[in-house]
Formats: structure tokens, sequence, C-alpha cells
């Protein structure tokens, strides 16, 4: 029995294959004749025949090699296997039928007897794929038990399709992979009930609870790819209720050569929970906008502006102006975009007016989105003279500059921490947009030909520099503790795709002078996603990774808004965006505030500087910060 498991385990050499292959082509050869004789059709002996049996086998040999029928993996044995089985006896059948036909046709005497010749390949097929199908059948149950360990993980794939299948394959192929398939789930009540390759399929909800719930050491592979969001969302919760690893597989367009790899499949990720369902982009309209223009993008090298970059070479401009002043991040942009002959990096920072200039009179761009800002709220809360630079004046700066040079469209990236700000950096935002839209409203009563200008505003998305989910991934990697700010704190959340998406959108649908707002679902209490993040990578919360709060940090607060007190909205044609109506600001009272604010700048201390934006912003009132005696001594001066 022992050397039969290592015969089953190894894989058979393919002379051994073709040989075996030969010999029960010998023995059809042999069984129809007997059949014919045993019914009394014609009289043929076997022992007469040996001539005809050599021919037999030497036609049924040409075959084997022509279609390479032998070459397959006795224990991976599949339909493909089947299908050149089929051919090669098809083919050589027929080649036999020919010889016999025309040594008929000659000699006017049977050389091969077309009744034998038919009965001989039908049992030949069974003979075959019965020696294959055997072997198979041995190894699942010699040869994949006896290399288990007790590192052996169980799998349960969801969806029983065609990738689902393929997936079990792989595994079973695999001499990397110690992973055996315990049960299909799939969605479909037509597959429900059945079984694929000996294993059953199952219908979801009850599969999920009950075989989830009653399995050890397991893992539920989703083989799905186009598995809506709020789905996938729904079976990685039920699996985290019993600890279970979930993993995806690569879209198809990502197998390499159109073979899947398992070693491919990828641990869900948090965002995975977060992810809502596609946005339909108006994509006509963009291509008509963006399409053959030159476009410049600020804040290049940041999250957002590298993704709006990435979509908007999708439209083929004629140029994308990437424009940032972080060196490194710019130069790792720049080669992932190598490709694109039309994408021009510019060192430069905002701020720098003679530069920027220069950057507008060289290019000369027909588009900016305006990502560059300071966002870090702490930080900023440290030091609010760069708050105030980058964020007010940089904007003003490259807006000016944008009616100089007649841009048609000039969209500012914005926040919803702009949304009545307890925190420096959502001040200098809110200064921002009140520059941007009333030198909109000044230009319209100027001329009807001016250069666009439109705010976009929304809140945190995921993985961008310094969210919280990189930092929470890291602190789970060093085994803890992760560190949330309050038990209460919420926010919002969003992909950056479906963020630059929506920019792209809002962006090319404004018509001067809006702010809008984008739909960010519910908000998410930030301590229930860092113990779904500590689950989803396999460890218990208390037991594995502990969570500790930490208090809340300078110019934070608990809840976050889209929309101010004096504020609301305006619904378009993207239910995902909406226009939100705010109070519009005289440009020359707003200017002259800024203008004052740039001149004192660096004389003005901290306090003087919050001070004056307060002023700005009356809705600004510090939380948690040294600046909050300003709100209770504020006199409006």
């Amino acid at each position: 029995m022992g050397q039969l498991k290592d015969i089953i385990r190894n894989n058979t050499p393919r002379w051994v294959i073709l040989g075996l292959d030969l010999v029960l082509s010998a023995f059809s050869f042999w069984l129809a004749c007997y059949i014919i004789d045993a019914f009394s059709f014609i009289e043929l002996k076997i022992y007469d025949n040996l001539f005809q049996i050599f021919v037999v086998l030497g036609v049924r040999l040409l075959a084997f090699l022509i279609t390479k029928s032998y070459t397959g993996i006795l224990k991976y044995t599949s339909t493909q296997d089947a299908v050149r089985i089929f051919f090669a006896v098809a083919l050589s059948t027929l080649a036999l039928l020919i010889v016999e036909g025309i040594f008929f046709y000659i000699n006017q005497v049977h050389f091969l007897k077309p009744p034998v010749i038919i009965i001989e390949a039908f049992i030949l097929i069974f003979l075959l794929a019965s020696f294959r199908i055997s072997f198979k059948l041995l190894y699942n149950q010699y040869g994949q038990i006896s290399n288990r360990g007790s590192g052996d993980r169980y799998v349960f794939i969801y969806g029983a399709g065609e990738a689902g299948i393929i997936v079990k394959r792989s595994f079973e192929r695999s001499t990397q992979e110690n992973r055996k398939v315990l049960a299909f789930i799939d969605d479909n009540p037509k597959l429900q009930g059945k079984s694929v390759e000996g294993v059953k399929i199952y219908p979801s909800d009850l599969a999920l609870e009950n075989l989830l719930g009653k399995s050890k050491n397991v893992e539920l592979v989703i083989a799905i790819n186009n598995l809506s969001s709020i789905r996938k969302k729904r079976i990685i919760e039920n699996c985290m209720k019993f600890n279970i690893v979930v993993k995806t597989i690569p879209p198809v367009s990502a197998w390499i050569n159109g073979e899947f790899n398992p070693q491919s499949i990828k641990a869900v990720k948090i965002e995975d929970l977060l992810e809502r369902d596609p946005i339909i982009l108006s994509k006509n309209k963009i291509n008509k906008e963006l399409k053959g223009e030159v476009i410049l993008i600020s804040g290049a090298a940041g999250s957002i502006g590298s993704e709006i970059a990435r979509q908007c070479l999708r439209f083929k401009p004629k140029k994308v102006v990437l424009l940032d002043q972080g060196e490194t991040p710019l130069y790792e942009i720049e080669n992932e975009l190598k490709e694109f002959n039309n994408v021009h990096i510019v060192v430069a920072d905002v701020c720098n007016t003679a530069r920027i200039q220069k950057v507008f009179d060289f290019y000369k761009p027909a588009y900016v989105f305006h990502a560059a800002a300071y966002k870090h709220v702490p930080l900023m809360e440290d030091n609010p003279y760069e708050a105030i630079n980058t964020n007010v004046f940089g904007t003003q700066n490259m807006a000016n500059l944008a009616v100089t040079y007649n841009v048609k469209k000039f969209v500012f990236v914005s926040t919803d921490k702009a949304v009545n700000p307890t925190n420096i950096m959502g001040a200098s935002k809110r200064i921002a947009e009140i520059y941007v839209q009333s030198l909109n409203a000044k230009l319209r009563l100027e001329s009807d030909d001016h250069t666009l200008f439109v705010t976009t505003r929304f809140g945190n998305v995921l993985g961008s520099n310094g969210s919280v989910i990189p930092i929470f991934k890291k602190q789970i990697e060093n085994g803890g503790p992760v560190t949330v700010t309050h038990e209460d704190i919420t926010r919002y959340f969003m992909t950056i795709p479906e963020a630059c998406q929506l920019v792209l959108e809002a962006g090319v649908m404004g018509m001067g002078g809006e702010i809008y707002i984008f739909d960010m679902g519910k908000s998410v209490k930030i301590v229930d996603l860092a113990r779904k993040m500590i689950k989803l990578s396999g460890f218990e919360e208390g037991k594995d990774i502990k969570i500790k709060f930490t208090g809340l940090r300078p110019g934070e607060k608990l809840k976050e808004e889209l929309l101010g007190d004096k504020e609301n909205t305006i619904g378009t044609h993207n239910p995902k965006i909406m226009v939100a109506r705010v109070p519009e600001y005289n440009y020359l009272e707003v200017n002259k505030l800024i203008i004052d604010l740039y001149k004192e700048k660096d004389d003005l201390k901290n306090k003087m500087l919050v001070k004056t934006m307060k002023r700005i912003v009356p809705e600004y009132k510090s939380n948690n910060s040294i600046y909050e005696e300003l709100d209770k001594n504020f006199i409006d001066t």
C-alpha cells in the first residue's frame, strides 16, 4: 500500500501513460473482436489478426502523438484531457476506416471490419477516460491526505461558477498549497444541493452560519469577480462573527496568461467593508471636456492628486502637468506613469508666485485641479503660519493666475473639515473656499466668458496619506496597541478612486461658483473600524491586539459635517453629488481681509494669526485646542 501511495503522489512519466494507452488500445481491439464473434456477426479470431492489431496500434499511436493526449498529469485530469482523448480516438478511427475503405476498394476483401473499428473506438474512449479518472480518485483518496499536515487549511469557495471551479482545481494542482476544498457556496438556487467534481454546493446564508460556525482552521475564498459591494460586505461580516479568514481572487484580467495562481489570492481589506456600489460617470461629457486639453494638477504627488492624474489620462488629454513640491513622491508617480508621453513633471511650490506664473505661461492649461494643501489637523494646529500660507495664499495664487491665463475651469479640492471648522486646517480651507467662490461671483458680474471656479468637498479617503487605515495596519503588524482617540469618534469614508471620480464629474458639470458635496454614506465609528481591522488580520481584540483610547487631539472633533448650519443642498443628475447652498461673500471684502492677513503673517504670532482667521470665518470655533480662549474673549473689531 505504501508503494501505491508513492506512485499516486508522484507524477507518472509520459512514456508510461503512452504505453498504458497502447495496451488499452490492444485490449479494446481484442474485446471488440470478441464481441463481434460472440454475437456471430462475423467469424473473427484474435490470433488470426495480429497484423491488424499492429496496424491499429500504429494508427492510434500516431493520433496520440499528434493530439498529445498522453501529456496530461493524471491526478489533475480535467475535461480538457477528455476532449483530447475523444479527438485522438476519433482521428485514428477515421484514419482506420479510410485505410479499410481503400483496401476493400482495391482487393474487394475486408482488412479491418468496420463494426470492429467502431465498437473498438467506443470501448477505447471509455477505458482511457476511466483509467485517468480512477487515478485521479486514488490521488484524492491517498495522495492529498498523505500530504496534509498540521498547517493545512480547509476552504469554502463562494461561487460555484467557472471561476470557483478553476480556483478549486488550482488548489489541487499546487504543490505549495495545503488547502482542502470542503464545499462550494452559491446564491444561485439552481446550483444549490448539487455537486461539482465531488464537492457539494450549499445555499449562501445558511451555509455561512452553519458550515463556517462548525468548522475550524477554515477560510472562505470569494471567487466571484462581479459580486456587489453590499453582498461582499454581508459575507465578510458574517465570516468575522466566527473569526473566519476571508480572501478574494484577483480579477480575471489580472491572471497571468489566463491562468489562475493560488498565490495571487489576497485577504480582504477594510476597504471592502466600506466599499459601495461603483459610481456611474458621465464619461461622454468628461471626455468631451478633457480630451485634447492641457490639464494642470497641483498636489499631484499626493493620494488625491495622483489619482486625479490617473483618471484624467483615461480621457486622452493633450498634456497632464503634475505639479508638487514633494520631490520623492513626485518621482514615484513619474515612474508609475512613464508609459504616458503626455505627462509632464514640475517641481514647484504653489506659494511661489513667480515660479507658478512661469508654469502657467509655458503650459497654458485649460483645466486646473488644485489639490495641493496641508491637511494634517494636529500638525497644522501647531503650525498655523504654514496652513495659512499654503492652504489660503497658495490657493489664492493659483486662482489668480488661472484668471490671468484664461483657464476654462478651476476645480478646488476642499474638505468636510471646512464645515463649522474646529481646527486651523479646516478654517484655512474654508477661507480658500470663500475666496474662490467670491472670485467667481466677481468675474461673473464682469463678463460672461470667464474662468469657472468649482469647489468639491468630501470627507476622509481610505488609504490616503495620514488616514487611520494605514496607521491601524502598521500598529496591528507591530502587535498593537491600536490607538483610537475617542470611543465615540466617527468619520465619513470614501475610497480614493471614488472620491476622484466624483471630483472629475463635479468639475465637468460645474457652471462656476458651486460647492459640490459628495454622498459619503453613513459615518463610521473609528473604534468599530479598528475592531474590524483586527479581526480581518486574524487576531482577536483584547486577547491578541488591544485598543487604547488616547483622547482627542488638538483641533479634533467627534463628528465631521458635510454642511454648515446655514447651508442646505440642491440635487444634481448624479445622486452622489449635491450642490451646497452657502452664503455668498463680497469679493472686495474677502480679498481685503486676505491681503491684510498676507501682509501681517510674517509679523503676527500664532494666536494673532488664528484670531484673524476667526474674524474671516465667524463659525470657526476651536476644539480641544489652546486657541479656545480666543473664542471666549473674541471681540470683533
